[in-house]
């Protein structure tokens, strides 16, 4: 599930902004200014950019050592980066600026669930999970969906998963968690339909979901359709551990 963690992250802590407002682009700001370069660092962090992210987001703490924006970036770097016990330093330092910051509270979730330490996550994802002020908090209950996985805990999972969707149904990372959850409680035929509708809501199918889709598939005895999913995954997964899986998995559905 390590894999699933990190994509998360990715996913959904990024596009975020505390749970208060939107982010203002670096044209709209005065350059060399401490909120101009925290937004040009997270800009570079969008675009995968690590070295020059780290570099713009030191400037700005540099100039506001409590620019919140900044401190929530330079945790995202350390995490990309899995510095996790550097990244927990710099997310407790920006809740001690900003209490109100639920993205600290989601990704410290996160982060704690990755280094196994399940009581602490749970504790930072329900706050953000129910806190008023987040404006994304379908990202907590996905959080909450894999910590519970993690553990073996499906129905607690699934139960999350529906909490989640039942605030935003769009939400494709949650459907695709719903569908593993569904698929470990034995209902492949509600796993299957979960993840259809998680890659339904995608503009480009991701690999791990085709995956998913394609092992539910076979088990429900429908080889074309998890072959066909199997082979899309494989031209677009960049990731070798994942392409291994992928020729392991046409292999056995084959008879090789």
């Amino acid at each position: 599930m390590r894999t699933i963690l990190i994509g998360l992250l990715v996913v959904f802590v990024l596009s975020a902004c505390g749970g208060k407002k939107t982010r203002t682009s670096p044209g709209q700001l005065q350059p060399g200014t401490a909120e101009y370069l925290a937004n040009e660092g997270i800009g570079h962090l969008n675009g995968g950019r690590l070295d020059l992210a780290e570099k713009s987001l030191a400037e700005a703490l540099k100039k506001n050592p409590q620019l919140p924006q900044a401190l929530n970036g330079m945790a995202l770097v350390r995490v990309y980066r899995r510095e996790f016990k550097p990244a927990i330093e710099v997310l407790e330092r920006l809740l001690r600026v900003s209490p109100k910051f639920y993205d600290a509270y989601n990704l410290l979730g996160a982060v704690y669930t990755e280094l196994g330490q399940y009581e602490k996550a749970k504790e930072n994802l329900l706050v953000a999970a129910n806190a008023e002020e987040y404006m994304t908090p379908e990202n907590a209950f996905a959080n909450l969906v894999v910590l519970e996985i993690q553990q073996g805990k499906f129905e607690p999972a699934l139960r999350y998963a529906e909490k989640g969707l039942m605030l935003n149904k769009r939400f494709a990372p949650l459907h695709n968690l719903k569908g593993l959850a569904l698929e470990k409680l034995n209902r492949p035929a509600e796993a299957a339909e979960s993840f259809e509708k998680a890659l339904a809501l995608l503009t480009s199918p991701d690999p791990g979901y085709l995956v998913n889709s394609a092992r539910v598939a076979a088990r429900l005895g429908d080889k074309k359709k998890a072959l066909d999913q199997l082979e899309l995954a494989m031209g677009k997964t960049r990731d070798e551990a994942q392409k291994a899986e992928i020729i392991r998995m046409i292999k056995a559905l084959e008879g090789k």
